[in-house]
């Protein structure tokens, strides 16, 4: 790859990696709920998740992926399902979420699958390939490029989930926790919208 091309992929990812997505909103609220350590978990599930579907979409699966509407219903169908339940969960208030037998927390094997379902992760990995993996590429240059991922990706998923950690005083307001997980609900909802308003 030229110079040029690494830049503008660099760029793109640095974009994708820090913006707002399922993986990013539930760093956040796992950060207040969980604390900056014990969520760190999630974060390295979200990393190594991530790597698996770029590379077998680098391999294959994005093509068999673009050509199968079918593939692309049924990821949006259970995509949708997921990000449904983890918005209820976020939305139940917090007396009903310490009643339960077994917390509710995201940890490095739900950071895991999540990737297989989150949108905005295949579209990421579907356009990285498309737009800046050349047609003479090596499993060096992909595995440069998920590298690059882990590399951006990690500090901004500690950073989201850290801005989390931050809003437990703002948020010890039990009022303002539970307008805080509605609005977080809400907009968890909002992010896997677009995929059913455009192509994917």
């Amino acid at each position: 790859m030229s110079a040029e091309v690494w830049a503008a992929f660099l760029l793109f990812a640095v974009v994708a990696v820090a913006t707002p997505g399922p993986n990013n909103l539930l760093l956040l609220n796992a950060g207040l709920r969980q604390g900056l350590q014990k969520t760190l978990p999630f974060v390295i599930g979200i990393n190594i998740g991530f790597s698996m579907l770029m590379l077998a979409i680098g391999f294959g699966l994005g093509r068999l992926f673009e050509e199968s509407p079918a593939i692309q219903m049924a990821l949006k169908i259970l995509g949708t399902a997921y990000f449904l339940y983890l918005a209820f969960r976020l939305f139940r208030p917090a007396e009903a979420r310490e009643q339960e037998e077994k917390p509710w927390r995201l940890g490095f094997w739900s950071g895991i699958a999540i990737q297989a379902v989150n949108p905005k992760a295949w579209v990421m990995c579907i356009t990285t390939i498309s737009l800046f993996l050349p047609r003479d590429w090596d499993i060096g240059t992909l595995g440069s490029m998920v590298g690059a991922f882990v590399v951006l990706g990690a500090p901004a998923n500690i950073a989201w989930a850290g801005l989390g950690r931050s809003l437990r005083s703002i948020l010890s307001d039990a009022k303002r926790l539970r307008l805080f997980n509605m609005s977080m609900a809400a907009l968890l909802i909002l992010s896997i919208a677009p995929v059913w308003i455009s192509r994917f």
